[in-house]
């Protein structure tokens, strides 16, 4: 597609819908990034030019992802095209994509535990620095998570904790962690994450059972699903990989996504435990059964996984990110 085409299927109003929900575009509004106390921004030309009167700054619905997400201009202008070609680019298309199914599994009664479930909110740019902070991961790559719409914020009724949690695309299956990086207490244990009530865990979180991307890693875990899109975000491979997480290592891949996988080029990053061999080797036998293509990695030290790599010295980080995305660029 060429950049004048998404320029006119892309508007700056279809990119603040999708990146900054709620926020109303106009020739006299507020910026939607930062404070802005009095309305200071002008979006104008049929959506296709902005300006920030306080800061000088302006320009054209690239320009306007490249000031919202922080990327270069380059990596501004490949964005951009792979949200007006992709899945996301803007809310309604989004809205069209293919939906996973509920599970069998579910019933009546979870339906109504998920009907309770504190309402989910876009994280603030001070959350995801929390986040970021803890996890050793960028901001970016926690940024994608969002606008692919597994990542939330949420406030745990019970310990009244700010969260951040993680969610099926079907919205059927969801799990939070604290902010501030604290376990949750329950009946006198600490839990370091929490299934939302209602919850059908055998669903897996991402966008894998889309099959507009070639290629699907299965990652373990609601650290190691931010640190896949991590990743993806810093190997430049939005556009080929999609994320495929498991909440459990005890979880069986339901059929469906199991069919939605069927024929792709699938990687299991396992956790380097015994428990992660156990749950890795299942999925690679499951998948085999569908005639994917599938193989496994494994981070270097005992007990790591994806999320422990992001802690690593530079040097040590990029070898080992790069070996376990090699298959998507042409590595076994």
């Amino acid at each position: 597609m060429r950049i004048c085409d998404a320029k006119e299927k892309l508007t700056i109003a279809d990119l603040g819908e999708r990146l900054f929900p709620g926020w109303q575009p106009k020739n006299s509004c507020r910026r939607p990034w930062g404070e802005d106390k009095n309305p200071s921004f002008s979006v104008f030309d049929r959506f296709q030019k902005w300006k920030d009167h306080a800061t000088g700054e302006g320009g054209d619905a690239i320009d306007f992802i490249q000031r919202a997400l922080n990327l270069s201009k380059p990596d501004a202008c490949r964005k951009f095209l792979e949200m007006a070609e992709g899945p996301s680019s803007n809310a309604a298309e989004f809205q069209l994509q293919p939906q996973r199914p509920a599970d069998p599994a579910d019933s009546e009664e979870k339906k109504s535990k998920r009907a309770a479930w504190p309402k989910f909110y876009r994280l603030s740019d001070e959350d995801r620095e929390s986040i970021s902070r803890i996890r050793s991961l960028p901001i970016e790559g926690l940024q994608w998570a969002v606008i692919d719409g597994v990542l939330h914020g949420v406030v745990s009724v019970k310990e009244n904790a700010p969260s951040w949690v993680i969610v099926s695309k079907c919205k059927c299956n969801a799990q939070a962690r604290r902010l501030d990086g604290k376990p949750y207490e329950h009946n006198g244990q600490q839990l370091k994450a929490k299934t939302l009530p209602g919850s059908i865990a055998q669903i897996p979180v991402g966008n894998y059972f889309d099959a507009r991307w070639s290629m699907v890693v299965i990652v373990e875990g609601g650290p190691d699903v931010l640190a896949a899109y991590s990743a993806i975000y810093r190997l430049g491979l939005l556009d080929k990989v999609s994320v495929c997480g498991m909440l459990g290592a005890g979880l069986k891949i339901p059929s469906n996504a199991l069919a939605a996988m069927a024929g792709r080029r699938v990687r299991i990053l396992q956790h380097n435990d015994t428990a992660g061999y156990s749950a890795a080797d299942g999925w690679a036998r499951q998948l085999h059964g569908c005639r994917t293509k599938v193989d496994i990695w494994t981070p270097s030290a005992d007990g790591a996984d994806l999320n422990d790599v992001f802690k690593l010295a530079p040097e040590a980080y990029a070898q080992e990110i790069g070996e376990a995305f090699d298959f998507a660029k042409g590595g076994c």
